[in-house]
């Protein structure tokens, strides 16, 4: 060391002490990193599994209080009253019970269809009502009606005047609505003193059957109406696991039912089939498995106390030949994987007996990895699912291979990080060693006046190398800095700006002091929606680029007229324009400026059809009330708008006719001394009127 020059020292010493820094900084941070990334998985996974299992329990919970709701129903207990009365009003002198050819072709088709999801006997006559008043009111709402399978509930009423039928007139419709609007695959009313299904909303093989003594009588919903007749106490709703349910062509269902009483009497049975599919979507997040994090191995599923899906599979959705391999690999033969894909799940066939599975019956709730169904090693987190009445687990998992990748990425990122370092440290000490300790101070007092945000004085090196260019870069950068700050002041005053366009100016100050539940009510205001008919079809016609140009060139004019009548657009829907008045800039004639405002966009579109040559429509719904807005998300928020007024007005947009302007009874009762109106019928649940072009204060307008 001694024949060394400074240099030499300073720059071997530099070089020792970075090297031995590097090992160091870099053993210690792997380690860090890895088990950083370790937990990091660990919690991710959990979080999802947590996620889906809130999901799931609230979907049952609110399934729950739906049926509690509707069993406490005065119109449902009328009603199975009536049904029960009806049915067993029904006698066979009255009808002719006979099995006709139709009736034999309709069973032959049930057979053949069910025979494909599940090995049965295929003689029908098994399968037929036992009674002739069940025979009977098949042959008149489901035989004999016209609509095709799968809309059979689209009937109610068979134009014939028997008691049967007019109770089913006045109650299907309500029903229906009930199973669209909940989203409940079927719903049933049950004489439980008798066991007939006095009534079902699908119309499906088990309607008007007994689940004492008929065809189904071993089915799943025998078993719950059973429990529900044997236990009279009941006063809460009763759920039954999913099994193969054969009215249904054996898919997988599952029943909750409640009983029906009046004055401590039990009149009947409340029953609703649950839908799988909303179970599946839950589970696999509409098979977007990526978007919920799980990435390109990941799923959540739920497993039975038989050790049997609940919901599906992702693999035996998205990789058919994968999950065939899988399974045969572990001795599940291949008839049995072709039942799966016949029957078009494998909820219920797949049998998950891994050590996940019966921790979690156990009531363990972890995540470790384990060997999965397939017997791959996977990463699992695992739980019981809390949901009365059923004996489930909800297990989140991603391969092994997949939840380490990020630390091989990281174990080679971190060697060629060494790599470069100790490559660039040597390099550098040996260029900069003469001038290392001037140059650094000179380079930390610029530092410290940047820190300060002192931008006035450039640092002067003047060494010929590096260091000079680095000052040079640096004076470039503090001058860049000074000059984006500025950018920034004034693009902070451009977006509050932008913001007051479409917010009020208190949102916009309670969002920069950092609120978050931001919300206010607004007792009165006009809201109007738009529905460009027509453009879909043209967009196909003209493609992407051409559909684009077309829709913004008439939103502009629309949000010329908008701004012309003091409209306050709040945001566009594909093809589809929501404003309103009154809101941000409070106003007594926001429903006359609605009125004008729409007048003119329906001449702007007529317009507009001429100059380009098309045949776009207007659908146009006024509506006036009180709504509630506010900003909606975290990072990536908006205004909007919600409340009973707001669900209404697009509720009347899908019944609303093209070239109408259709308005609600608060706007008539507003302005029917102003304008002409027509009470319409469009199939909306409320009164609905129609703008007549001509005013009541001139002949034209």
């Amino acid at each position: 060391m001694k024949r060394l020059s400074i240099k030499s020292r300073l720059l071997l010493t530099m070089v020792i002490i970075t090297t031995i820094s590097c090992f160091i900084l870099i053993i210690i941070g792997y380690l860090n990193g890895r088990d950083a990334i370790l937990e990091s998985n660990v919690k991710h996974l959990t979080s999802i599994r947590a996620a889906k299992q809130y999901q799931i329990e609230k979907y049952f919970s609110y399934t729950r209080n739906l049926t509690n709701i509707f069993g406490s129903n005065s119109t449902v207990k009328q009603a199975a009253t009536e049904f029960i009365d009806a049915f067993n009003s029904i006698q066979p002198s009255q009808f002719d019970a006979k099995i006709s050819e139709n009736f034999k072709s309709y069973y032959d088709l049930y057979i053949d269809k069910l025979a494909q999801h599940m090995n049965i006997n295929k003689n029908r006559t098994p399968f037929y009502p036992d009674s002739d008043v069940g025979v009977f009111l098949q042959n008149k709402y489901i035989i004999e009606n016209e609509n095709p399978l799968g809309d059979k509930h689209f009937l109610s009423d068979t134009k014939e005047n028997f008691k049967y039928n007019q109770v089913h007139k006045k109650y299907h419709p309500y029903f229906r609505q009930i199973i669209e609007n909940f989203g409940f695959y079927d719903m049933f009313l049950v004489d439980l003193e008798k066991g007939n299904i006095v009534y079902s909303v699908f119309k499906e093989a088990d309607y008007a059957t007994n689940l004492y003594s008929g065809p189904y009588r071993e089915s799943n919903l025998a078993k719950l109406v059973k429990q529900i007749k044997s236990n009279s106490d009941i006063t809460k709703p009763r759920i039954i696991d999913f099994e193969f349910y054969r009215p249904s062509y054996g898919a997988p269902a599952a029943f909750m039912g409640i009983p029906l009483t009046e004055e401590n009497k039990t009149i009947g049975a409340l029953v609703f089939q649950l839908p799988i599919d909303e179970i599946n979507n839950i589970m696999t997040g509409s098979q977007n498995w990526s978007e919920d994090g799980l990435g390109e191995s990941g799923e959540t599923y739920l497993v039975g106390e038989d050790f049997l899906m609940r919901s599906v599979s992702r693999f035996f959705l998205e990789d058919t030949n994968g999950y065939t391999k899988a399974l045969l690999d572990i001795g599940v033969s291949q008839e049995y994987i072709n039942k799966m894909y016949h029957t078009g799940t494998n909820i219920l066939l797949q049998r998950v007996k891994t050590d996940g599975v019966i921790s979690a019956f156990k009531g363990e709730k972890e995540t470790r990895v384990i060997d999965d169904y397939r017997s791959v090693p996977v990463l699992s987190s695992y739980s019981q699912v809390n949901i009365s009445g059923l004996n489930w687990v909800i297990l989140s998992e991603i391969d092994e291979a997949e939840a380490n990748q990020p630390i091989k990425d990281f174990q080679q990122k971190v060697f060629i990080a060494l790599i470069i370092i100790l490559l660039t440290t040597t390099f550098l000490s040996m260029f900069l060693s003469a001038q290392f300790v001037e140059s650094i101070e000179i380079l930390m007092s610029g530092v410290d006046r940047l820190r300060n945000k002192d931008y006035s004085k450039n640092i002067e090196i003047n060494t010929n190398d590096e260091f000079e260019d680095l000052a040079y870069s640096f004076n470039q950068m503090v001058k860049d800095l000074s000059e984006n700050e500025k950018l920034l002041f004034k693009k902070e005053e451009e977006n509050k700006k932008l913001l007051l366009n479409f917010i009020p100016e208190t949102v916009v100050q309670k969002l920069q002091n950092g609120e978050l539940n931001i919300a206010n009510s607004y007792p009165n205001v006009s809201l109007v929606v738009i529905d460009i008919v027509g453009f879909s079809q043209i967009s196909e016609e003209l493609g992407p680029n051409d559909s684009i140009t077309i829709l913004n060139e008439l939103v502009s004019f629309i949000d010329t007229a908008a701004k012309k009548h003091q409209i306050e657009k709040i945001r566009t829907i594909g093809n589809t324009y929501f404003a309103t008045s009154g809101m941000l800039n409070p106003r007594l004639d926001h429903a006359k400026k609605s009125i004008e405002f729409s007048k003119e966009i329906r001449q702007l579109i007529i317009q507009f059809n001429i100059n380009q040559k098309m045949s776009l429509q207007l659908k146009t719904t006024i509506h006036s009330g009180p709504v509630m807005a506010g900003i909606v998300g975290v990072e990536n928020y908006n205004y909007d708008l919600w409340g009973e007024t707001v669900s209404d007005v697009f509720r009347l947009n899908e019944k609303s006719t093209p070239d109408d302007i259709l308005v609600t009874p608060t706007v008539y009762e507003a302005l029917n001394t102003i304008y002409n109106f027509d009470k319409v019928d469009v199939g909306f649940e409320g009164v609905v009127y129609k703008l007549i072009n001509k005013t009541k204060n001139s002949p034209s307008s």
